[in-house]
């Protein structure tokens, strides 16, 4: 079902913008932002709110596509951050960064998800846009201060410690997602951490220093990561039948991702981050981690959008 539908026109700003003011409640300044997100469109766009698949409740899903027959943006959510996160996006699409929608891995466009990101933050930033830089979200929850296991609220732990193509999806999934935070647990299969490592680092070496005129760049780095992956990885050969769960059940991969995602995007909907305190004993993967993705895009100068 389409709703509110806005037809977003470079060559006709004022227009574009009364119509988005009078369906989404924005302060000024974000009509202002978006204003110069639209005058990045090389033709119009429509952009309407598919009221029968919100997700709002679900970090992992969706919140908007693009309907490649039509060109059109397809929301999810009236949130006005997914808003305004969807209108880069589109402008990106438009400008010829691809998607690999379509592609039967799905791990694949969970890649390119990653990719995407990076340059986004950049356009955001360049456009004067907060970018958060903390996770609002934990996978797996950390050690208690003797260091002993915290109890498995999901079955995570399951999961990674297998190394199977739904543990590899799944850790696409969840490193192409910045505001998740994943502690892993010490049964965790060296190769699916070396996965959730490798991966993340990819995503942000096919972004790294790109803008909103570097799709073909972007293009050609996004083609030889994704070789890579499959060679390092061979994703194709990894086990589809998952080892038994605490119940003794097995099931195809699919079967397992769906049921993990859902549960954990269950999870995800009711937890937020909240940073340790400092009497709390310090996780080292996660300082790892952190270094490892310190933000290297600090440097704006890369790339226009002006």
């Amino acid at each position: 079902m389409k709703d509110n539908v806005v037809i977003l026109d470079p060559a006709d700003l004022d227009n574009s913008i009364r119509q988005l003011a009078d369906i989404y409640s924005l302060p000024a300044e974000v009509l202002v932002t978006l204003r110069r997100i639209v005058a990045l469109y090389p033709r119009p766009v429509q952009l309407y709110v598919d009221d029968t698949r919100l997700y709002e409740n679900l970090v992992l899903a969706d919140r908007f596509t693009f309907d490649m027959q039509t060109d059109e943006l397809v929301l999810f959510s009236r949130d006005p951050d997914t808003l305004m996160d969807a209108m880069i996006e589109m402008a990106m699409y438009l400008a010829g960064f691809a998607t690999m929608m379509g592609n039967e891995e799905e791990w694949v466009i969970e890649f390119v998800i990653g990719a995407w990101k990076p340059v986004k933050n950049r356009i955001k930033r360049q456009l004067g846009i907060p970018v958060s830089e903390q996770p609002r979200f934990i996978v797996g929850l950390p050690p208690g201060p003797d260091q002993t296991p915290s109890g498995d609220t999901y079955p995570f732990r399951t999961l990674v410690s297998h190394y199977t193509l739904a543990s590899f999806q799944q850790m696409t999934t969840l490193a192409a997602r910045d505001d998740v935070a994943v502690y892993f647990p010490p049964e965790t299969h060296p190769k699916v951490l070396e996965a959730y490592v490798y991966v993340r680092r990819a995503m942000q070496e096919v972004a790294q220093g790109l803008g909103l005129t570097d799709h073909q760049t972007f293009n050609a780095r996004l083609i030889q990561a994704i070789e890579q992956l499959q060679k390092a990885f061979t994703p194709s050969a990894l086990p589809t039948e998952n080892p038994p769960d605490e119940q003794g059940n097995t099931g195809s991969h699919k079967m397992v991702l769906n049921e993990h995602t859902n549960r954990l995007n269950h999870l995800l909907s009711k937890t937020s981050h909240e940073s340790p305190s400092k009497s709390e004993q310090p996780d080292p993967f996660e300082e790892f981690i952190e270094q490892l993705f310190a933000d290297e895009d600090g440097d704006d100068g890369d790339g226009s959008t002006a």
